[in-house]
């Protein structure tokens, strides 16, 4: 299964490649939301700082920010959200494929299209903005690390996602509703250490807080080692239990398709 997953993922790799303009433009746009992120916090921190961070650590999390916004929304999910509208999910049923690893392998295959690009941006925007560097070498590996757990992480949610459409036949709100939520959460929009008490444990009970604030806390050491470990291992716990939640849903949902799909 193996051999077959890393060809789902070679196809999808290509198939983004193929629509160059799109994924650059993500990435561009990507930029421009980073340059003005940079602008307002750079008018709001000044030479003081704000919920902890200074304006060289600012910088850090902005660039983080753009680097991890730009790989969780690189995934093909309108990809698997048409195969449901277009009821093509109904021939796949007769394939002896596993419909959720096949829709993960061309998922991730899409994220790593983005690579290039959003490794490229975020140097240039190192070399030019010279934030902050790694709170230890530890803590930029452990980062590292995090970081690769958005791949997973995202599929399961934008699966979970894209299964709505089962129930909605319409995935535009749906998607809509999903990326405003990773945004707000993540702390992509505004540091969760901003936020008022409440709302940080609301967005600390979520796993859209592994977007942004988890890699950007461990690389500007905010948490120590053990605390940098224990994000990361709730982070590949959120990417295991969603994963799970989307098979029990799908088994469900599978048995409507196949009664009304006969």
């Amino acid at each position: 299964m193996a051999s077959v997953d890393v060809a789902f993922a070679r196809v999808a790799l290509k198939r983004k490649l193929a629509y160059k303009s799109t994924w650059l433009f993500s990435v561009l746009f990507g930029g421009w939301a980073l340059l003005a992120g940079l602008a307002v916090w750079s008018h709001l921190i000044g030479d003081g700082e704000v919920g902890g961070f200074d304006w060289p650590s600012m910088k850090a999390y902005l660039i983080i920010g753009f680097l991890t916004t730009t790989l969780a929304w690189a995934g093909a999910e309108w990809d698997m959200a048409n195969r449901i509208l277009d009821g093509l999910v109904a021939i796949d049923l007769t394939k002896p494929v596993d419909f959720q690893r096949a829709r993960a392998a061309e998922y991730i295959g899409g994220m790593l299209a983005s690579v290039p690009a959003a490794v490229l941006g975020t140097v240039i925007a190192v070399a030019v903005f010279k934030p902050a560097g790694p709170a230890s070498p530890l803590a930029a590996v452990l980062t590292a690390v995090s970081v690769l757990f958005i791949f997973p992480l995202a599929f399961c949610i934008s699966y979970l996602a894209v299964l709505c459409c089962f129930a909605t036949q319409r995935f535009l709100g749906i998607q809509w509703a999903k990326d405003s939520m990773v945004a707000f959460f993540s702390g992509m929009m505004i540091p969760i250490a901003l936020m008022p008490a409440w709302l940080q444990v609301t967005a600390w009970a979520m796993p859209f807080v592994h977007f942004t604030t988890t890699p950007a806390s461990i690389y500007l050491g905010r948490v120590d080692t053990a605390g940098a470990l224990g994000l990361i291992a709730a982070e590949a716990a959120w990417t295991v239990g969603l994963w799970v939640l989307a098979r029990l849903i799908w088994r469900q949902l599978v048995k409507k398709v196949t009664i009304h799909g006969g």
